[in-house]
Formats: C-alpha cells, structure tokens, sequence
C-alpha cells in the first residue's frame, strides 16, 4: 500500500491517478463532500488534501486528473453544468476554472484530461454526437 488503505474520508468514485516528480496525487467524486471533486496526494508518509475537499461548484463524475509543471488540473462531468466537462486547476492556493465552466459540446461520458506543452486537452464521450469520441482543447493557460 502507498499510506493506509480505505484512506478517503467517505466514498469515492471516479478515481484518476497523476504523478509529479514521482508524488501520487488522487482525484475522485467524494461522497463525503456531496459528491464534489476531491484531490489528495501522498505527503509525509499520509495522504492529504490538495486544497479545499469537495472544491468544485456541484456535483461531478467521470473525473480525469493531470499534472503539469507542478500545477494539478481535474477535468470532470459537471453537474451544475448538465453533465458537460468543467476543468480546473490549484493555484497554490485555492481551485480555479480553466476557461468556461461547461465548455463542451454536449454533454461528457469517460472524460480523460491530458496536457501537453501547457495546452490541456479534454477526450471525451460526446452525447450529442451518439457517444462518439470529441477532442478538445484549450490555447490559453493563465498561469
């Protein structure tokens, strides 16, 4: 085991697993904060909260997690936003949106977030096209 097992505080779902300079970081939709994102990460022999536990603004599934240049960003299923895909990123200090919260086209099935030379890219299962796969991107990264 990477700490103790059964380490979240309630139910989780949707897990997504990242690595920064070899520290796991989990992202999952935690049932003990009304099904918001959560993110923690390995630190100091525990797990513990990146940020705010259950940061995003509703509920969310089908979360995607990545890292780059030491900034975590999650992509998910967002509920407040009729199931399209949302994504966010720490500051340092607190979770904040990247671009338009909602952004997609339709709404978002098995969501995988990558970046790639700073630009985050969104694959997704795209309702409005009948499931099939939309990829997207976004060219700005306020940093």
């Amino acid at each position: 085991y990477v700490g103790r097992e059964g380490f979240t505080p309630g139910e989780a779902d949707y897990p997504s697993l990242a690595f920064d300079n070899g520290v796991p970081y989990v992202a999952y939709e935690d049932e003990a904060a009304g099904d918001k994102v959560t993110v923690m990460k390995y630190q100091d022999s525990s797990w513990v909260t990146v940020g705010k536990a259950g940061f995003s603004p509703g509920m969310a599934e089908s979360t995607s997690l990545a890292i780059y240049d030491g900034t975590p960003y999650v992509a998910y299923r967002d509920q407040a936003m009729g199931g399209y895909v949302t994504v966010m990123k720490y500051t340092g200090s607190s979770w904040v949106m990247v671009g338009k919260e909602g952004f997609s086209t339709g709404r978002a099935r098995h969501i995988l977030l990558m970046i790639h030379q700073g630009i985050p890219y969104v694959v997704y299962s795209d309702t409005s096209h009948g499931g099939k796969v939309t990829v997207m991107c976004y060219h700005r990264i306020a940093n």
